[in-house]
């Protein structure tokens, strides 16, 4: 195990956690020059080319965010959906039917 286990930054010469470098290089800031010992920041350029490419290596859409595709409901979950709200709609009638004579609920 190397005596000092923290991640040297070539570029502007100061040392860093392990974890704060991984995530360096995982938002596009740092590239690894040997892995686990050492990084250096990416130029503005690097870090455009490399976001693009991390976004191109990305898993494609889930099957909901597909473009050009809309959700529909099945027609039973929306009959059940309005059945519900019809519901509720007249237990709101009653209760205020019932407040209205003064009859306590």
């Amino acid at each position: 195990m190397p005596k000092d286990p923290r991640v040297l930054n070539i570029t502007r010469g100061f040392r860093l956690r392990f974890n704060q470098a991984c995530k360096a290089v995982e938002n596009c800031a740092c590239a690894w020059v040997d892995v686990g010992v050492s990084v250096r920041d990416l130029t503005l350029a690097e870090s455009i080319a490399a976001r693009a490419q991390q976004v191109k290596d990305r898993e494609p859409l889930p099957y909901s965010e597909v473009p050009g595709l809309r959700f529909e409901a099945p027609s039973g979950a929306v009959a059940a959906y309005w059945q519900s709200r019809l519901l509720a709609y007249e237990a709101s009638v009653f209760v205020e039917d019932v407040s209205g004579r003064g009859i306590s609920v």
